[in-house]
């Protein structure tokens, strides 16, 4: 059976950080059995092209396509299920995006608008082997967890397997072999703390985020849930990337590395042990919360020889800071900033979020205060900031939809069942519904952000209103209601 797994390219562009492989896929194919490793392969736009992914697809035809989707990529994803399709595969669909939104996929999938098989939202470890099994030798799909699909004209949900907390769903090590890091080191950027790195790459200790309800920031989509690897399996992704592909930098990619400081340690204990094991010291990247840097943590960072991080500041507006559930000060950024420079820690990127429900240009001017003291502090090199996206998971999304319900209904209605969104769309409807000042006016103020600090990490090209462009949208109305997918 061949097997492609694919990343497909977001809509909307990206730079510097989009320099390694995306953790989601090689989690799954290290958690396949080996009968279906030797005849997996991956394609990543972070490093292929539309057009070299839809050449290999179409040359090889291969039995199953296996796509992870993002909001960000979606559409390019129902495009090559269709490619996919006229190969006569099999076609499986997962990730956070899948998960937010599994039963409006569905629902298209039984109107026959979607060219997909299955749909595994949640973790994607416990039923991607499973389904790929019951392919192989036509067993039955119905005890696979957290797989859905239609069969006989009605949409089947299998029991879900997503534990918020305890050990990760992956009991083994990752598994790079299907990446050559060398072609993502080439995208990459090195500056500050960070220029002499030559080859980066990624792991991850923890998933998902530990908070929610009122502790989740209004547009974070990650998912409500922190399980946790432990630190052998973490040492040994580290004495991989370092012997079998000559990392120099390793970016731990859990969303609030620092929230507990009992984990951290183990993972730098188990760092300290790799790097006795393979005799080098890589630098490392995190990413963190102000609130929760202080001396202990600076010290376990300095262990693991972590040199740079990623914090969200969002804002310089301590109002705005309250509105976006973010539960730090403007105080805390800039102290937790000098600290980090105190013991020769960069602020290799940062992030700034503007346009949040009730921003005015009050508390754009007080970011932009804000952005000139940590320029006067020094050690914060890049910055990205971007207008609110109220993406699909996220608290933003919900309270838009339910604005839209007042102010327009119709848009409402579309909103509700719609699965693919264009990402632009999405930030101009926010602003009209909840922001106090115009999207114009605050991508001028991100224009004034980048003037100072070059872009560390560029999520999404979104247009002022009186500059975009008309675009045309893909047709993906094709009807899949007669395809053979399930007997």
């Amino acid at each position: 059976m061949s097997i492609d797994l694919v990343y497909p390219a977001s809509v909307s562009g990206s730079e510097n950080y989009s320099s390694e492989p995306p953790l989601g896929p090689i989690a799954l194919y290290s958690s396949l059995p080996e009968q279906f490793r030797h005849t997996l392969r991956f394609l990543d736009s972070t490093v292929m092209s539309l057009a070299e992914i839809d050449k290999a697809i179409d040359e090889r035809k291969p039995d199953v396509v296996a796509l992870s989707c993002t909001t960000f990529n979606y559409s390019n994803a129902i495009r090559l299920a269709q490619l996919a399709k006229r190969a006569n595969a099999i076609v499986v669909v997962g990730g956070i995006h899948v998960t937010h939104l599994r039963d409006r996929i569905l629902s298209k999938m039984l109107q026959g608008s979607r060219a997909f098989d299955f749909v595994i939202a949640g973790y994607g470890e416990p039923a991607f082997g499973p389904v790929l099994a019951a392919l192989a030798d036509g067993g039955s799909f119905d005890s696979i967890p957290n797989l859905s699909y239609v069969r006989n004209g009605k949409i089947v949900v299998n029991s879900a397997l997503n534990p918020r907390y305890g050990p990760d769903p992956l009991p083994v090590p990752l598994d790079y072999s299907k990446v050559d890091c060398q072609l993502y080191s080439r995208k990459f950027v090195p500056y500050g703390n960070l220029s002499s790195v030559r080859i980066p790459a990624s792991t991850f200790t923890q998933r998902g985020c530990a908070y929610s309800g009122s502790r989740k920031c209004t547009f974070c989509s990650i998912e409500s849930m922190n399980p946790r690897r432990s630190g052998e399996l973490f040492e040994q992704d580290i004495v991989s990337l370092i012997t079998k592909h000559n990392v120099d930098h390793i970016r731990i990619t859990d969303g609030d590395f620092t929230l507990d400081a009992r984990h951290m340690s183990r993972m730098a204990d188990a760092a300290e042990r790799a790097f006795e094991k393979t005799g080098k010291r890589p630098v490392f990247h995190c990413f963190t919360r102000a609130d929760e840097l202080d001396e202990e943590r600076i010290a376990i960072l300095k262990r693991l020889n972590v040199v740079s991080l990623f914090i969200g500041y969002e804002s310089g507006s301590d109002q705005m800071l309250r509105v976006m559930q973010k539960h730090t000060t403007r105080a805390q950024n800039l102290q937790a900033t000098e600290l980090l420079k105190e013991h020769g820690i960069d602020v290799i990127c940062a992030g700034l979020v503007l346009g949040a429900e009730g921003e005015s240009e009050e508390t754009l001017q007080e970011t932009m205060e804000f952005v000139r003291a940590l320029k006067a502090i020094g050690n914060t090199h890049s910055l990205v900031a971007t207008p609110m996206i109220p993406l699909p998971g996220s608290p933003s999304f919900g309270a838009l939809s339910q604005k839209l319900q007042m102010s327009d209904p119709g848009k409402a209605k579309e909103m509700a069942t719609a699965d693919d969104f264009d990402i632009q769309d999405l930030v101009e409807l926010w602003n009209q519904q909840q922001s106090g000042v115009s999207l114009n006016r605050i991508m001028e103020i991100c224009d004034e952000i980048h003037a100072l600090f070059r872009v560390g990490i560029r999520l999404v090209n979104i247009e002022s209103p009186s500059t975009r462009r008309s675009k045309s949208k893909t047709d993906y109305t094709r009807d899949y209601t007669n395809t053979p997918i399930l007997s």
